[in-house]
């Protein structure tokens, strides 16, 4: 099973940037495939993103329910998608970065990249609402 992971310094508040992150409203807004994103009553997060789901090399809409869980005590967010590529991954805030984890069955060409410019556009976004 690959195992992406990015890092960053926190380039601000570590608490604002828990904030930010945490609201899956804000999630289309650093993860460019993701289209939208919405809490359903039930705790669990929906989204809908354009990906190559069936690996036929066009891109398709997919929606899906996640599990997404805030533990603000030890600054982290993870989040989980059933289904057959055991998608999962966290982001983890410390006093002096930003590590964003993605876990998938198989390998997702882009993927590492996509990773940095997300957390690159999360610092920038917080910026400019600074």
């Amino acid at each position: 099973m690959p195992t992406y992971t990015a890092t960053r310094p926190l380039d601000g508040d570590a608490d604002q940037y828990l904030d930010y992150v945490s609201r899956p409203e804000n999630l289309p807004a650093y993860f460019p495939r993701m289209t939208e994103a919405h809490q359903l009553p039930d705790g669990k997060v929906e989204t809908t993103a354009r990906v190559d789901a069936d690996r036929d090399g066009r891109d398709e809409t997919v929606t899906s329910e996640a599990e997404f869980d805030v533990d603000r005590a030890a600054r982290e967010i993870s989040w989980s998608a059933p289904g057959p590529h055991d998608y999962h991954g966290s982001l983890r805030i410390t006093d002096d970065g930003v590590e964003l984890t993605i876990h998938t069955t198989h390998d997702v060409d882009g993927m590492q990249h996509a990773l940095d410019d997300a957390l690159q556009t999360i610092a920038t976004n917080l910026r400019e609402q600074a």
